[in-house]
């Protein structure tokens, strides 16, 4: 019997990872399990794992090494790793660390009960095959319930040489469509006004656009946002439902990865820099006011100065609203990972630097066409330290972009609307003030 274990969950890793994260301990919850959130009080952890890159595996690694610790010197009697992690290294986590208990791989999490049932001298190891379909089902959120994220598929085949994600979660497989508008209708009962549409590959997903429509269809949902846009897959159809729907965002995440030909072909990425620039100007033309976030990763396998060169200039002339910068992450079991070519972390490091200090030199004149309007923005809370009300606007996605910051004599509840006027950026926050 289970009921009243007191269960700990580390989870890690991306959105997409927390979500089945929340399935699982809905199931947890359901099954009668005490959620506990000190670990030293609990009688099974849990460490759901990413494996994306170097860093997100070293800190798995060390989150599984710091649970078994507790339960070396605490009261915990079981340690579950699942997840990315899990999928990949297998049997390799159960020789390296004898304090685990049980491996779940990534398709494997709804075996949680059945694991937490068995005795705890024997040790348990469960892999679905990757073609099966991701389990789903309710949640516990464990971000605000007004602004949520919804995957609707897992996977990828896209197949790009540097990236695992086809490896430990298989081919991509959307979700049926019926299966995530009752999910959505289900948040939006639940308070949510924000959806934002996930998975690897999202513009993969058929029939995103009636997806969208039907999602934006919900009364009480005020803002649709879709991330993880395949460049190759942003569709006209797309582009005309973001230029006339009102309640999709006009905001999209399309990590480019590189803008060299030479290395997108490395990369297993079909499109050019012409290519490229032709989309970035079609979605600004076709899309007024559009913000656009992207990805690139410096230092692939071959990257000469030329092609880096390439990339830097593709920069200063797209002036994308936000910009991240990844370092290439040598992945063993990779194309990529096996190509001659590689390339010295300081060289990596040096060119990262470069192109995040040209988005820097950019972001002033990038974000003064915002100064001076009049914005929804979606309140988050109360920020102490500043003394001010925080929240986001269309052209800020939750968690990885900049915030708005304003004054307001009367209280504003988290997950309401106001309107704002914004009147100052500091890099990547905006300060401004309630409209009368």
């Amino acid at each position: 019997m289970i009921e009243n274990t007191k269960v700990g969950m580390i989870a890690l890793g991306c959105e997409k990872n927390r979500i089945d994260a929340e399935v699982m301990l809905a199931m947890l919850e359901n099954a009668g399990c005490e959620l506990c959130a000190d670990e030293s009080e609990c009688d099974v952890i849990i460490v759901h794992t990413c494996t994306f890159i170097d860093k997100a595996k070293e800190e798995s690694i060390e989150n599984i090494l710091r649970a078994a610790e507790e339960k070396k010197s605490g009261k915990c009697k079981k340690l579950i790793v699942t997840g990315c992690l899990a999928e990949r290294y297998r049997s390799d986590i159960l020789e390296s660390i004898p304090e685990v208990d049980a491996i779940l791989g990534s398709k494997s999490f709804d075996k949680i009960i059945e694991v937490i049932e068995k005795a705890e001298e024997e040790k348990f190891e469960h892999y679905e095959p990757l073609c099966n379909a991701t389990p789903t089902g309710a949640r516990v959120l464990t971000s605000p319930n007004y602004s949520v994220f919804l995957k609707i598929a897992d996977g990828c085949s896209n197949h790009c040489t540097y990236c695992v994600i086809p490896s430990v979660r298989g081919e991509f497989m959307p979700r049926p469509f019926v299966d995530v508008v009752s999910e959505a209708e289900a948040l939006a009962a639940n308070g949510a006004v924000e959806i934002n549409l996930i998975a690897q590959d999202t513009t993969a997903y058929p029939d995103l656009c009636k997806l969208i429509k039907r999602i934006a269809s919900i009364e009480t949902v005020k803002w649709v946002r879709i991330l993880y846009c395949r460049p190759e897959e942003i569709s006209d159809e797309l582009i005309d439902l973001m230029a006339t729907e009102e309640k999709l965002v006009k905001y999209i995440d399309v990590p480019l990865q590189h803008a060299s030909e030479h290395v997108l072909k490395l990369m297993n990425r079909s499109m050019s820099d012409s290519e490229l620039s032709a989309l970035v100007n079609k979605l600004r033309d076709r899309i007024p006011g559009v913000s656009l976030r992207t990805t690139f990763i410096t230092g692939f396998p071959h990257e000469s100065e030329e092609d880096f060169e390439i990339l830097c200039n593709f920069v200063k002339t797209s002036r994308f609203n936000n910009l991240g910068v990844f370092t290439y992450s040598k992945e063993e079991g990779t194309k990529a990972g096996r190509m001659h070519g590689q390339i010295d972390q300081e060289t990596k490091e040096r060119r990262a630097d470069i192109v995040m200090n040209i988005q820097m030199t950019l972001l002033e004149s990038i974000n003064e066409e915002f100064i001076g309007k009049t914005f929804d923005v979606l309140c988050e809370g109360y920020d102490e330290e500043k003394e001010l009300y925080t929240g986001r606007t269309y052209f800020q996605a939750p968690d990885i972009d900049g915030r708005v910051y304003f004054p307001s004599d009367d209280p504003i509840e988290e997950g309401t609307f106001c309107k704002v006027i914004l009147n100052v950026c500091d890099t990547y926050d905006f300060y401004g003030s309630l409209c009368e």
